[in-house]
């Protein structure tokens, strides 16, 4: 198997780590091996990056290789690396993220794991057949990557998830714990459990559905779906171009209004779309979109991803009319187990269709000794303090 070269800019560390038991304690595996590389040139390995994410303990869409290359290509600065761990020839675990000090505002080394304002979830993969060992060699190895980073940054992970529980034991072991950053819980749904229509109060559905009538006195009201990629794709001009006409397109952070944005999308979505893990919903009216969706898959989970209405249609809530209608759809998909909204906490939509509640906090992993998590930690309290009244503003002025 050939093993895809590395950027000059990254060193070559290789970590071998004890050999572990699997999952169900059968007998010993492989040693593991733990090398840190550009994240762009795991490109010469997609196969087996994707065959890892069909194994992942706990998926997460944005670090499958059809949406993370595409986040790597277009959005990514040559910095971001990865660890990835393997056990002989297989892969079994990948950790993207970078190194931050003093130039980026951290009073002390410390490894922030890879997300973006595209990518509200950090969680790694691990291969759910070798995890206990996976987990143990990504965080005993943090400490070696160039920099010797003396605290991880882990944002936005699902704390309650089988991923961040088992780092949480590995901490244990060491007598060690990680801190709680923003812990709040955004919006889920978990098919099978009560339905849109059982959750929205009855006054609210009763008025939803005289808006929905009177939409329909507007002309044909149609709902379509794409799932194949040049069906994806057109779908997604449509969703752009709504998306551009509406309060982002006026505070230009638009995705057509940004070159490199615009063709991350383009190759994030359709790519997913090509392996059956993306589809987009419009409600349109008299053929044209007044409100899209884009939903993403990996596994057994779903990701309510994007969503935009046109605001001159803003009376008739085109936004949360199309909501109901895929959380219908999303209800009877056999494959999902849980869909995330990736919605910030008490969304004024959503929250009210799904009642399911996902945690999720920004961990800081103790990596050196108290001194460096207790600078991190009164640096990140000072940062956040700055950064909540402007997110408040800027929430208002969406509103």
């Amino acid at each position: 198997m050939n093993r895809p070269a590395r950027s000059a800019s990254f060193e070559k560390i290789v970590i071998p780590a004890p050999g572990s038991k699997d999952q169900g304690g059968a007998g010993p595996r492989a040693p593991l091996e733990v090398d840190w590389r550009a994240l762009r040139s795991l490109v010469d390995d997609i196969d087996a990056w994707r065959e890892l994410a069909e194994r992942a303990l706990e998926p997460n869409v944005f670090l499958e290789p059809a949406f993370a290359c595409a986040a790597a290509s277009h959005l990514a600065d040559a910095q971001v690396g990865a660890l990835v761990v393997r056990e002989g020839d297989r892969l079994v675990g990948l950790m993207p993220g970078r190194v931050e000090g003093l130039g980026q505002g951290r009073p002390v080394s410390t490894f922030v794991a890879w997300s973006h304002s595209f990518a509200p979830l950090s969680t790694p993969l691990v291969d759910r057949d070798a995890a206990q060992g996976v987990v143990a060699a990504l965080v005993d190895s943090l400490p070696e990557l160039p920099g010797a980073p003396r605290v991880a940054l882990l944002p936005l992970i699902p704390e309650e998830g089988p991923v961040a529980r088992l780092i949480a034991a590995h901490l244990g072991e060491k007598k060690r714990a990680p801190y709680r950053l923003d812990p709040h819980r955004r919006a889920s749904l978990v098919p099978g459990q009560p339905d849109a229509d059982e959750e929205v109060s009855s006054k609210r559905l009763k008025e939803l559905r005289r808006l929905r009538r009177r939409l329909a006195q507007e002309g044909a009201l149609t709902h379509e779906t794409a799932t194949d990629a040049n069906a994806v794709d057109t779908a997604l001009a449509g969703y752009l171009a709504v998306e551009a006409s509406g309060w982002k397109g006026r505070s230009g952070t638009a995705a057509t209004q940004n070159s490199a944005t615009a063709r991350f999308f383009a190759s994030a979505v359709t790519a997913l779309a090509s392996e059956g893990k993306a589809r987009v919903d419009r409600l349109k009216l008299n053929g044209r979109t007044i409100a899209a969706t884009i939903t993403l898959f990996s596994g057994n989970r779903g990701w309510f991803w994007k969503t935009t209405y046109d605001e001159a249609y803003a009376r008739f809530s085109p936004g949360v009319q199309l909501a109901l209608d895929l959380t219908g759809s999303l209800q009877v998909e056999g494959r999902l187990a849980l869909v995330d909204s990736c919605a910030v906490a008490d969304h004024p939509m959503i929250d009210h269709l799904w009642s399911g509640r996902l945690a999720i906090a920004d961990w800081l992993v103790p990596l050196g000794g108290r001194p460096a998590m207790a600078a991190t930690i009164a640096v990140e309290h000072a940062r956040r303090a700055v950064m909540a009244p402007l997110r408040a503003l800027r929430s208002a002025a969406r509103r």
